[in-house]
């Protein structure tokens, strides 16, 4: 499918993206804060394509356009329910972090809870890094690699992180920016023209392209593969944690020139979000019409790209997917270098190193990252469904986590107590997520016994009207996540530092055994709860911090930068962006 003249003009891409890593960081001091920070140099464009390159990988091409091609329009969810995680970046997050000059995530939380939350997400953090984030990208880019190229999937994954690992390891935060923003450009500028050229091949036949029936709307029955309960919490719970609070993601801000550059920047990342599902859904479903019975649905993408495009410009194609695999890896490996650095050994046998000594083991740690993730890759790869399973595992993860930090930023009475019980839900929800997903596979459903025994000691109690149960609400990813976030809540307001710990657990209890029983009952009510409990927690914290207070959201941080013209306004970037995506849900709704 792909020729030599393919070969030659991918070639040259991958060329110029070691040149621009190389590049822009020679003259780069040796120093934590030029290496981690990137010397806070990124001007607001550089920020938002770099976004949007870490966020994009060979998932979103693989499997996202895959999934597409099987559903249809429910998939472009994915892209465009960004918009809450984005305004809670833009409006919350980012002036606490740039005011407080925050380095790391964890940091932060020891700003407010202490040492041990910050410890407890540092390795909660590095892990789920080295052994998913890794995993998935090495899995789908080999996957890519293999198909566009016949490269073999374990040469293609060291290929990957050998030429990666050149630029990243030497440059740190820069080189990653940079390159990233080349990257984001091949790879929106190569999605763009591969939804054109696939239109052009079906005769511009727009119907056509996004079927008909639940295949056609955004909008998904309860009973859909993708239920909009399910988009409930994708829209508050998974992409908030993946965007505002997540090192590799947010690292670009902390580089900012200024606040308003990582404002500015956030709300590029979210313009350019509108157009994605160009580049990684619709190019998908143009595929349906071309070739209704595709076997596997993950080679979409390499199949629709020698469907419908020339030689020649098949490489720069080739190169974009590359390029948003390499941005994600390269990402990757200098958020973790800094998480281990600065938030793990400078707190422990480092703390009296010199920087330029720091800054060498950030560059071995990052390295040994990639390593790691390199030789785990070909394990998970004889998993069936390594999509499925990042999925499962990030939902029950992340609520916990987006509960921690929104109560930092908004509660001035949260407590450590909490915080800390809180990041330990989501350190436990990994290994009970993988046991009850591998268990499934093989027939093995223990939630199905304790929502069994559950009925029993109810009925035993005396309560024997009792509405239908069922464990397979539990069994849903997201019905769990809801239900672990709701939880999260309960033990922010339970184990507060001025209540004794026994009172707190009793209080604590009391509140999370309703909530499992509303998740075994109703999908549809635990969605609710979740959409309820955020909006009046966020809109009283937000209304209840007028004063300034170290590491606390106040109302200061909603003003723009002032004097300035009126193309520069945030808030009128950030209504075009709500008034683009409003219309277009009003549209496929």
């Amino acid at each position: 499918m792909y020729d030599a003249f393919d070969l030659v003009f991918f070639l040259g891409a991958l060329v110029a993206v070691l040149l621009v890593g190389f590049f822009t960081t020679r003259h780069q001091e040796a120093s934590v804060s030029g290496y981690f920070r990137g010397g806070n140099r990124l001007p607001w464009y550089a920020i938002g394509f770099s976004i949007i390159a870490a966020g994009i990988s060979s998932e979103q091409f693989v499997g996202e356009m895959g999934y597409a091609y099987k559903l249809g329009m429910p998939v472009v969810n994915w892209e465009w329910l960004v918009f809450p995680s984005l305004t809670v970046l833009l409006w919350v997050f980012v002036p606490i972090y740039v005011r407080n000059r925050i380095t790391t995530m964890p940091e932060y939380l020891e700003r407010r809870f202490g040492g041990q939350a910050r410890t407890l997400y540092a390795y909660l953090t590095v892990a789920s890094y080295v052994f998913v984030n890794f995993a998935l990208v090495f899995y789908t880019g080999g996957f890519a690699l293999e198909r566009m190229w016949h490269i073999h999937r374990i040469a293609a994954v060291w290929l990957l992180a050998a030429v990666t690992g050149l630029y990243t390891v030497y440059g740190g935060l820069t080189a990653v920016a940079w390159t990233s923003s080349l990257q984001c450009v091949l790879l929106m500028g190569g999605g763009i023209y591969l939804f054109f050229a696939g239109m052009a091949r079906i005769g511009w036949d727009f119907q056509a392209m996004i079927g008909t029936g639940q295949h056609a709307h955004l909008a998904t029955t309860a009973d859909h593969e993708v239920p909009w309960t399910a988009l409930v919490m994708l829209a508050l719970s998974t992409n908030i944690w993946y965007y505002a609070t997540n090192q590799y993601i947010n690292q670009r801000c902390l580089a900012a020139r200024d606040e308003w550059h990582a404002k500015m920047g956030v709300l590029l990342a979210g313009g350019l979000q509108v157009l994605m599902p160009l580049a990684t859904c619709f190019p998908g479903m143009i595929y349906r019409v071309i070739n209704p019975g595709l076997d596997d649905a993950n080679a979409a993408y390499p199949d629709v790209v020698a469907a419908v495009v020339p030689a020649g410009l098949r490489g720069l194609i080739a190169a974009a997917i590359v390029g948003a695999i390499m941005s994600t890896i390269s990402g990757l490996v200098n958020s973790t270098s800094t998480l281990v650095t600065l938030d793990i050994f400078q707190r422990g046998p480092g703390r009296h190193w010199p920087e330029e000594r720091l800054v060498r083991f950030g560059r071995w740690s990052g390295g040994i990252a990639l390593l790691i993730g390199a030789l785990f890759a070909p394990i998970v790869m004889k998993w069936e469904s390594l999509f499925r399973y990042a999925q499962d595992l990030w939902a029950p993860m992340a609520a916990p986590v987006v509960v921690v930090f929104l109560a930092a930023a908004l509660w001035k009475g949260a407590g450590s107590r909490g915080a800390v019980a809180c990041l330990w839900l989501a350190i436990l929800s990994v290994p009970f997520t993988l046991t009850r997903a591998m268990l499934a596979d093989h027939g093995i459903h223990f939630l199905t016994f304790l929502v069994t025994k559950a009925k029993e000691v109810l009925v035993g109690a005396g309560f024997q009207s009792l509405p239908e149960f069922s464990s397979d609400n539990l069994e849903n990813p997201m019905v769990l996540a809801g239900a672990v976030g709701l939880a999260s809540w309960v033990l922010m307001a339970a184990l507060t530092d001025r209540r004794p710990l026994g009172r707190g657990l009793m209080f604590a209890l009391a509140g999370c055994i309703p909530i499992v029983v509303v998740a075994a009952i109703s999908p549809v009510a635990i969605a609710v709860l979740v959409c309820v409990t955020m909006i009046v927690f966020m809109l009283a914290g937000a209304a209840a911090r007028s004063t300034r207070l170290d590491a606390l959201w106040d109302l200061s941080m909603l003003r723009t930068r002032p004097g300035g013209p009126w193309y520069a306004s945030l808030w009128l970037w950030w209504l075009v962006f709500a008034a683009s995506l409003g219309a277009l849900y009003l549209y496929f709704w």
